[in-house]
């Protein structure tokens, strides 16, 4: 449908490329998400705004490439590479505002009413993380904050499109059983989500299923001393 390959791409950009070759790991990213989103469109056109963000996106890992790229060769790349590193930031929070919007109304229209206040803590979450972020840049609070910040909300909006990815599906496939992902990872983290909501569920059964028994007794007993 597409939220396997906007959660593998966003992983991607905003984890694995945490390497010397980020750079690299964010151009697959970006692509990773923008097929991804490309696929949601047809079910949800209103991703069409956070494709065309993803697509901006892909243009500043270009010019972050071009500007690893000279550098290399001793060329001052420093006012690029400061110019680009802006850009794409303001463009990442474009995105994450856009795509968690569309994610909000993608809840509403598959009736997971429940699920969009996930999506507006997750929007929350993102603005606070980029007030802390200029803070940093002010030199009003440590930079090391405003970075701890930011993994925060990046895991949310991870969980969040893992959640997309487990629970909407094409209309008509409802009932099939989950898709097995063609990571491990994700396949152990299914499984284990999976055991413990059935464990949820059948505590809440027995719960509710004793808690009937519990009012039937009392009744019964209330009924027996009124004979009496």
């Amino acid at each position: 449908m597409g939220y396997g390959l906007v959660l593998i791409g966003y992983a991607l950009t905003f984890f694995t490329s945490l390497t010397l070759y980020g750079w690299l790991f964010r151009l697959l990213g970006y692509a990773a998400m923008a097929y991804g989103l490309f696929k949601l469109k047809d079910y949800f056109p209103f991703y069409k705004l956070s494709l065309f963000a993803v697509l901006a996106l892909f243009l500043t890992g270009i010019g972050e490439a071009g500007a690893e790229m000279f550098y290399s060769l001793g060329k001052d790349t420093e006012l690029f590479k400061t110019v680009v590193f802006y850009t794409r930031d303001a463009l990442v929070l474009v995105f994450h505002v856009l795509f968690l919007i569309a994610t909000y109304i993608a809840y509403g229209v598959v009736s997971m009413t429940e699920k969009k206040v996930n999506a507006v803590t997750d929007i929350c979450a993102v603005v606070l993380g980029y007030v802390f972020y200029i803070l940093a840049a002010l030199k009003i609070v440590e930079g090391s904050v405003a970075v701890f910040v930011q993994l925060i909300w990046t895991v949310m909006v991870f969980f969040l499109i893992f959640g997309c990815y487990m629970r909407i599906c094409p209309e008509g496939d409802e009932n099939m059983p989950r898709r097995e992902s063609k990571i491990p990872f994700i396949n152990r983290f299914s499984e284990a989500l999976e055991k413990r909501e059935a464990e949820a569920i059948e505590r809440t059964r027995r719960d509710i299923e004793e808690k009937k028994r519990k009012v039937a007794s009392g009744t019964s007993k209330k009924k027996h001393k009124k004979r009496r």
